[in-house]
């Protein structure tokens, strides 16, 4: 089967001139909607976000959702097709020693990091995969764990194709990308090869910008396509990332 995926890292609160999040949400659907995904792993969620996203997407989408701290509603939910899918389970844990509960990692700035995992029963086929999201923190120490738990989650689902999307915070230089296409393929690089940037900050003056957003795939996962989603609104952006597009075999 061929599944459509997006990976946005959306931006979790009010920017300037142009950039709030009521100004951007239906730039967010109008960017997405040619794409027509199966499957979007969403970064930076905050419940601002939480009416545009129902608005948007409630009617053909279910999400799981899980904010990563009670103290810090930010979180990296998953949405699937309805049409197309339907729930055998789903779970998060947190990027820490003590991933079954909330707890604070390795993430050098402090912020408790979390990954949300489903399995999902594809209607038509009767096949089943694992969707992994996921939001890094910062520091080489903190992103290797990191990847290192990430793939120990994925093994418990090790016969079935796994994607895992998200905001990495690494350059395909990082050690910790080394760690993950250790386990799993880049999507990205297995197929257009497309290393701009995909944090871009509205380009704003004195921004450095990153290529940090991703798919991964373990073996059971043919990558097919990669489009990073550069749409811009009269200059006006959905968020200060793009969104990647993805295309794969399972």
């Amino acid at each position: 089967m061929t599944y459509k995926i997006i990976t946005f890292n959306i931006r979790c609160c009010d920017d300037k001139d142009g950039h709030s999040i009521a100004e951007r949400a239906p730039r967010l659907f109008e960017a997405m909607r040619p794409y027509d995904a199966d499957l979007i792993g969403f970064q930076e969620y905050t419940p601002v976000w939480e009416p545009f996203i129902q608005e948007y997407f409630s009617e053909e989408y279910e999400i799981f959702n899980q904010y990563r701290a009670a103290d810090n509603f930010e979180s990296t939910p998953i949405l699937w097709k309805k049409s197309v899918f339907s729930c055998i389970e789903k779970t998060c844990f947190w990027l820490s020693d003590t991933p079954e509960v909330e707890s604070q990692g390795w993430d050098s700035i402090g912020c408790k990091r979390i990954c949300m995992m489903v399995r999902l029963l594809h209607k038509e086929s009767g096949k089943e995969i694992c969707f992994m999201n996921t939001h890094f923190g910062f520091g080489d120490p903190c992103q290797i764990a990191s990847a290192e738990l990430i793939y120990r989650y994925s093994q418990r689902k090790e016969a079935l194709p796994v994607i895992l999307t998200g905001d990495f915070n690494m350059e395909p230089t990082y050690p910790a990308y080394a760690a993950l296409t250790s386990h799993f393929t880049d999507a990205n690089a297995a197929t257009a090869c497309d290393r701009r940037d995909t944090y871009h900050g509205y380009f704003a003056e004195g921004i450095k910008r990153h290529h940090i957003d991703y798919c991964f795939v373990n073996d059971r996962v043919k990558p097919l396509s990669t489009d990073i989603i550069t749409r811009d609104f009269d200059g006006k952006y959905p968020s200060d990332h793009f969104g990647i597009f993805f295309t794969v075999e399972a």
